[in-house]
Order: C-alpha cells, then structure tokens, then sequence
C-alpha cells in the first residue's frame, strides 16, 4: 500500500517520517524542490521535546519530490491513499497543482485512492467534493503537536490521537482497506481510530480552537497561560458560549462538558504555543478564516449574527497585514 503525503509541513513530516521509519511505502510532496532536495540527501528527523531522536526515516528509504511531479508519478505507480496536509488557505492551490491532474482522468471507480484531509477548521471537505466529485473523502481530527524546525526535521510536541472518517459530504464513498490504514497508522507508532461519526469531532475541534487560537495569538502567549487570570477566563467563556448558540441555531451537538474539555487542553498543552500564534510570530496568514470564520458563516446561515468571533477574526488578520 502506497501512501502519498501532500505538504511537507510540521504534520506532513511528522505523519510522513513516522510511517516511513516503520517501513511504509511513503512518498512525500513538497511545494518547493529546496525542500525536497533537503529531504532526499538528508531524509526526516523527528525529535520529542527533550530533543532526543524519536524517528529518522533515512534518505532512499521513501519517495520524495514537488507537487508538479505528483500526478504523472501516481500515474506510473498508483497509490492507494493521499494524505492531504496542507493548510487551509493551501488546499485549493495543493490539490491544483497535484491531486486535482488526477480527477481530470476519470479514473474508474476502483482505482480512485482515498484521501485523509488533516486540515483545521471548517468547510474543506466541501470545497474537497467539488474539485474531486466521487471520491472517497476522509475527514482527519488530531491532538498530535508538532513543530517544523527545518527542512527536514520536525519537533513532536506531544504525542495525542488521530481520528479519521468518512466526512459528511463524500456520500460514504468508502477508500481502498481502511482498517489497514488504520493498522500502519499504529505500527507507525500513531494512536490511530477509524472513526464512524467523524463529523462530531470535527465540530468539537472547532469549538476548541476557536476559543484557544485566537486568544493565544493575540496575547501572545502559550496555551496555558490562558488560564492564568480570571479575566482571560472571562473571555474564553464569552467566546465558548456564542459558539454553542451558533450550534444550538444549526441543530448541531455538543457536549455538556465542553467547557472542562478546554480547560483539560489548556493544561495538557500548556507550554506549547498554538499554530495560529505561530503563524502570527512568523507574519503569514493565519486560519482564522475557518476556524472563527466558519462560526461566523454558520451563524449568519442559521439568521443570527456572532459578533465576538466576527471581532476576533478581524482582530487576528489585522496582526499579519503588511504595512507596504
């Protein structure tokens, strides 16, 4: 079984390491061919928080190359499963450039591999169903932290759990063997689920997210520090509780504990610092788009309007605009 990493990124190289090092057949994609040429001559090096080796897929032992070469490479040597992991402003671009060649084909049905989405936020599968219509779309939710420090080399900030299903809008379109996607995942060393109520997940991820991402990229401050005051505290639950009216507006579920959840996140990753304050540190774009954003877009579908998330969105682009 071939397994095709779309994103050289901290989850790209951590997912695309790890099952390469157990002995998978991995071919990993990247968006430039400096980092590609970096991988290749020097393979992946994925390090726990101590800085000691935790992994290290050595160079020949997997495929690397860009996203140009994706498609004719697939074409020559099927694989059967794409893991999508790009981030969210990415995925339209990435799979243009790459899975999207493919679509164009009209492979038959028995030959059209699966693809496992590990974007954050709301509304990829979506946009996924149109550009790749009939294909067996899984949705991904994972705790694991990690960090790109290089090229080639990622800091695995937390081991968590990855949960993957079939999402909501590819029909129930089922991939090639998932239980032994399942199965590599865990030799990998992943605590891996294959999940039958996907989309629940999903929509608890974003509930989380959207109170602890923003806050840590505007403060500027790692993901416990948020419980430091009451004051803070105050504005998590203010953010928390017009979220769930939105859910409540959409007839979507949530749990009664939700709010012990995300405190229970604040501390068990306490000293790491969020993707949407690193990509403020780093002065790019951040997903503020689709994880507040897509509250505010939920909301205004059901006929109500959520101005906390509408602020802090605006709030948090405002941090990555370039004076010219």
């Amino acid at each position: 079984m071939i397994i095709d990493v779309i994103g050289g990124g901290s989850l790209g190289l951590l997912y695309g390491g790890k099952l390469a090092a157990s002995g998978a057949d991995v071919r990993i994609w990247c968006r430039s061919a400096k980092q590609a040429g970096e991988i290749k001559s020097k393979g992946i090096f994925i390090r726990n928080t101590f800085g000691a080796m935790e992994a290290q897929a050595k160079p020949g032992t997997f495929k690397v190359g860009i996203l140009d070469e994706f498609a004719e490479a697939w074409r020559q040597n099927p694989g059967q499963w794409i893991f999508l992991m790009t981030k969210q402003k990415d995925v339209e671009n990435a799979c243009l450039m790459s899975v999207g060649r493919l679509a164009m084909d009209k492979l038959m049905p028995g030959n059209i591999p699966g693809m496992v989405c590990f974007q954050n936020g709301y509304g990829h599968m979506e946009r996924l169903e149109k550009m790749l219509p009939g294909w067996p779309l899984y949705a991904a939710v994972t705790t694991e932290g990690a960090k790109r420090v290089a090229q080639n080399e990622v800091a695995h900030a937390g081991a968590g759990t990855t949960w993957f299903g079939i999402g909501r809008p590819s029909g129930g379109t089922e991939g090639p063997h998932p239980e032994k996607l399942e199965k590599m995942l865990q030799l990998a060393g992943f605590s891996a689920v294959l999940s039958n109520d996907i989309d629940s997940r999903i929509y608890r991820k974003l509930l989380i997210n959207s109170v602890i991402n923003p806050l840590t990229a505007l403060w500027n401050i790692r993901n416990g520090e948020l419980l430091a005051s009451e004051q803070r505290m105050r504005v998590m639950r203010t953010l928390l509780n017009e979220a769930l009216a939105v859910y409540d507006a959409c007839g979507i579920p949530w749990e009664e504990d939700i709010w012990d959840q995300i405190l229970e996140v604040c501390h068990s990753t306490a000293g790491n610092i969020s993707s949407m304050l690193n990509d403020v540190q780093s002065g790019i774009p951040t997903e503020v788009d689709w994880i507040n954003g897509s509250i505010v877009d939920l909301a205004e579908k059901s006929g109500i309007r959520a101005a906390a998330h509408e602020l802090i969105t605006g709030l948090i682009k405002g941090l990555t605009i370039r004076e010219e």
